[in-house]
């Protein structure tokens, strides 16, 4: 495939490629997660290092969208802020990702010695991997997922039993409280906005604060999150869940709907209810929720299996990044290697 062509354009015009994108996104089940709207609402609020948008042309098509951003001399990967599971590449499945990574990394660069496509999931296959042979694949994290097709208090009987015991009491414990304990979903793009803000009040008053990496309303998580809810929740593509003891939200999680899944993107909790547990209680009455809903298949969690996880699922897969190197990339690397 020598007709492959490759144009460099500033960031500035990937609205200009919204079409194409979710064109191509399409032959991927139209995921969320790899969508248009998500990375241009990434690359307006959680851009750390100067960008530029590659577009591949096989003779008038579109074949390969990327937003990346340089390394180091001869080095450059996929945009991949943390708040993405997924890095920004998105190709037509018929083309060699292997072709495609080396024709950009020269295009790129007029001494190329790598490039690396961040973060895929072997579940939605959006690479093409039949030849890899000059490719490195590099293991990134395990990570969960739950099929959600079963009946739920069988599934919720499977599950061990320190977590039903601690889950039920601590819903006991809440019920006898002086207020009442409910669960509230919110998917209108009229209430995102008080309902992120409300996320983003719980989370900048717990230990995320103190790390610098909470959501505020104000900062660019925020605006982030804020703007692309509003954006996905006309096609009904968004869910926030809240736990209330009265009228106080005690915890709430932020997830999207793709076809048939459901991805939590994050979790947060009122710390000085930390003893109720309220982040497992919510689960529990989420994935309950989530169980009955006909339209729901799966549950996606796209981070790092912890403890916590290995309680709900042992369904789990590595994710990866798909590196290439030039010859002089691996001289170069060796040499490193050496010196290390």
């Amino acid at each position: 495939m020598t007709d492959l062509r490759w144009t460099i354009e500033p960031i500035e015009a990937l609205e200009r490629y919204a079409t194409d994108w979710d064109t191509i996104n399409r032959s991927y089940d139209d995921f969320t997660l790899m969508s248009y709207d998500f990375f241009s609402e990434a690359v307006k609020y959680l851009t750390e290092k100067p960008l530029k948008l590659a577009i591949c042309h096989r003779k008038q098509e579109i074949v390969c969208i990327s937003i990346i951003e340089k390394v180091c001399f001869g080095v450059s990967r996929t945009f991949q802020p943390s708040q993405s599971p997924l890095g920004a590449w998105i190709q037509s499945p018929g083309i060699p990702t292997q072709l495609l990574i080396k024709t950009l990394a020269q295009k790129l660069h007029r001494l190329p010695l790598g490039f690396s496509i961040t973060q895929q999931d072997p579940n939605i296959n959006s690479l093409n991997l039949r030849d890899i042979s000059e490719c490195q694949k590099l293991s990134y994290i395990e990570t969960g997922s739950l099929n959600s097709v079963d009946d739920f208090d069988k599934f919720w009987e499977s599950r061990g039993k320190n977590l039903r015991q601690n889950t039920n009491k601590a819903i006991n414990r809440l019920n006898k409280e002086d207020e009442a304990l409910s669960f509230k979903i919110i998917n209108n793009k009229q209430d995102v906005d008080v309902a992120i803000d409300i996320y983003a009040q719980l989370e900048s008053s717990g230990w995320k604060s103190d790390e610098n990496t909470a959501i505020t309303p104000e900062n660019n998580q925020g605006l982030f999150y804020k703007n692309l809810f509003k954006k996905l929740a006309d096609s009904k593509s968004v869910i926030i869940y809240q736990l209330l003891l009265g009228d106080k939200i005690i915890a709430s999680d932020l997830t999207l709907i793709s076809k048939g899944t459901t991805v939590i993107l994050k979790t947060t909790y009122d710390e000085e209810f930390k003893r109720f547990s309220p982040a497992t209680v919510l689960r529990k009455l989420q994935f309950e929720y989530i169980f009955k809903n006909e339209n729901i298949k799966n549950i996606e969690f796209y981070g790092k299996m912890m403890d916590w996880h290995y309680r709900w699922t042992h369904e789990t897969r590595e994710m990866y990044h798909l590196n290439w190197l030039s010859t002089l990339g691996k001289y170069s690397k060796k040499i490193r290697d050496k010196i290390k």
